[in-house]
Parts: C-alpha cells; sequence; structure tokens
C-alpha cells in the first residue's frame, strides 16, 4: 500500500492511497478460500471516499455442496428457502458513504469442490453503489460443472447467473443441463431466481415431467416402481451403498467423475419380457457409447449383453 492521508481540517482527514496485490489471501474459512491480484485506489475524504479500480480472483475455491437442482432429491435434503434475505452493507460511517467503482474478474476459474456439484466459475461483475447500497451487475458463468444425482450426472452445457443493479443480492439463473439414464437423455432448464428457483424437464424419448422427475430421483420410471416392491428396495440398497463408500471411504472428499458407482446401475425385481418372471440386472457404463448388460433370473439363468448406443441429435 502506498499514499498519504492528510487533514486539511483537524476533524477532516483526506485520503489518497493506492493498494496492490499479487495473490493475496483475502478470505479464508471451512467452505472458501480466496486470493486475488487487486490494483485499488481510495481517494476523498474519509467520510465519502472513491473507490475504483480491479479486483480479479486467482487460486480461489468453494468447498460446499451446491445443489444447482431445485427439488427434493434421495440422498439429499430437501432445499429449502433462505431463512433471511442476504444482504451486503455497511450501514455506518465512514464507509457508509463511500462510492465504489470496482471490476471483479476472474484471473482463472474459481474452483468448486463438494458432494453436489464440481467444475469453475468465472465471473466478469462490477461492484458500484455505496458503502450503504452496493450493487452488483454483471454475470458468472459456470464451467464445466457437473451435479451429482443419486443415480447419473448432469453435465451443465451451459450455466450463467446475471446480477443486476435493481437486485444485486438474488440473481437470476439460466442454466442448461443433460444427464443421461439408462436409455433416456433427460434435458434440465433452470431458471428463475436464486430465492426463486424453478426447472423444467424433458426428455429423449419424450417423457411426461412426473416420469422424468420419477428417473431423477430413483433412477427409474414411476411404472417400474409401482410394479414391484423388490424395484424400490434395489433403488434404496444402491443408494446406501454410495453413501456408506463415500463417508467410509471418500469421507471429507469431493466426488469425482466416473467413479463406479456413476456407472454401475442395479435393478431387483424387474421383469424379464421373454419369461414374464422376476430377474435381478446390472448395467455397466463403459462410455458414453457402450454398455454392458448382465441379467440373472430366479432359476438361476444368467444372460450378457454388450450394448451400443446411437443417439440422434
Amino acid at each position: 500500500m502506498t499514499g498519504r492521508v492528510t487533514f486539511p481540517k483537524l476533524t477532516a482527514a483526506e485520503l489518497d492511497l493506492q493498494l496492490k496485490s499479487d495473490s493475496a489471501l483475502i478470505a479464508r474459512n471451512d467452505t472458501l478460500t480466496a486470493r486475488a491480484d487487486a490494483d485499488i485506489k481510495i481517494a476523498g475524504p474519509l467520510t465519502s471516499a472513491n473507490v475504483t479500480g480491479t479486483v480479479s480472483m486467482t487460486n480461489s475455491h468453494i468447498l460446499k455442496n451446491l445443489d444447482l437442482i431445485p427439488i427434493g432429491l434421495p440422498g439429499r435434503p430437501a432445499p429449502q428457502p433462505p431463512a433471511a434475505r442476504p444482504e451486503f452493507s455497511f450501514p455506518d460511517p465512514p464507509l457508509r458513504d463511500w462510492k465504489f467503482d470496482v471490476q471483479i474478474k476472474t484471473k482463472d476459474p474459481v474452483l468448486i469442490r463438494g458432494t453436489l456439484a464440481n467444475g469453475g466459475a468465472m465471473s466478469d461483475l462490477h461492484l458500484g453503489g455505496t458503502g450503504l447500497r452496493p450493487t452488483l451487475d454483471g454475470m458468472v458463468r459456470l464451467d464445466n460443472v457437473e451435479a451429482t444425482l443419486p443415480f447419473s450426472r448432469l453435465e451443465v452445457s451451459s450455466g450463467v447467473v446475471y446480477f443486476s443493479p435493481d437486485d444485486s443480492f438474488n440473481p437470476r439463473l439460466d442454466l442448461h443441463g443433460t444427464s443421461v439414464i439408462h436409455d433416456h437423455t433427460i434435458h434440465v432448464y433452470v431458471y428463475g431466481t436464486a430465492l426463486q428457483p424453478e426447472a423444467i424437464f424433458t426428455s429423449e424419448p419424450p417423457l411426461p415431467q412426473e416420469e422424468i422427475i420419477s428417473l431423477l430421483a430413483t433412477g427409474t420410471t414411476r411404472e417400474e416402481l409401482t410394479g414391484s416392491n423388490n424395484v424400490l428396495a434395489g433403488r434404496a440398497a444402491m443408494l446406501l451403498g454410495q453413501q456408506l463408500y463415500r463417508k467410509i471411504f471418500k469421507k471429507g472428499e469431493p466426488t469425482q467423475t466416473n467413479s463406479v458407482f456413476d456407472r454401475l446401475d442395479v435393478d431387483v425385481g424387474t421383469v424379464d419380457p421373454r419369461t414374464g418372471q422376476q430377474q435381478a440386472t446390472a448395467r455397466f457404463k463403459i462410455n458414453d457409447q457402450f454398455v454392458f448388460v448382465g441379467d440373472i433370473g430366479v432359476g438361476g439363468d444368467y444372460r450378457g449383453m454388450l450394448k451400443y448406443l446411437i443417439r440422434f441429435r
């Protein structure tokens, strides 16, 4: 920091300060580590100074469970509205009447690491307003983000959070994601605001909204669930296995892409269309094109298949 503080009057200080930093640690707690390159100038009277310059986030990460889908799914608590509207303000002097004109950018993506989502975020924001009523204008773009679902992954192909000076702490959402469950490709569109998010689900081949949500929540359709209690038991056992595995072997670690549980799917109690008898089915996703399927019937008959998936866009 360089500059000076002068006193034209004994009770009135004049600021002329320049603050520069290189990967300085500006915040650290259990869920956030933030570093930034900064070039900030503070000039003017102590009670109404002007703050201008640029802040570039670098080497930063968020270790928090960010739930990108505003629906309740097994294995996670149902989304709850915030207890109070988030606010950020300096109601007391001298910061109350300071004026801000600061660009907030990302030198490299802010990493997001958690059990519900992984990826990065790039920001292009402008901090304006006063200390009493600061404003944010601009956007945060999600980069290579994957959301964790109980029985699949949701790849966010396009994700932008828009901030407006009119309501800076309730940004607008525009997220598009895709998830592949069995032979269904599910598209998710999340919109609205951070305080009131909404979601639209579509699928290929087409399914009703209720069936799509059932696929996301349980990995199977409502018809399959109601057809046999064993199917529901198999889903619950699979989910329990995932949770135990993460608690015992991956405690405190973020989820990893393409883990065994992401690619393995087990159904118990489904009906074999060839024989009409119950069977257990296991599917293992080798890659986006090949899936290995194994069936075993109540009589011990076993069948193995290698499926090649062709998707039309």
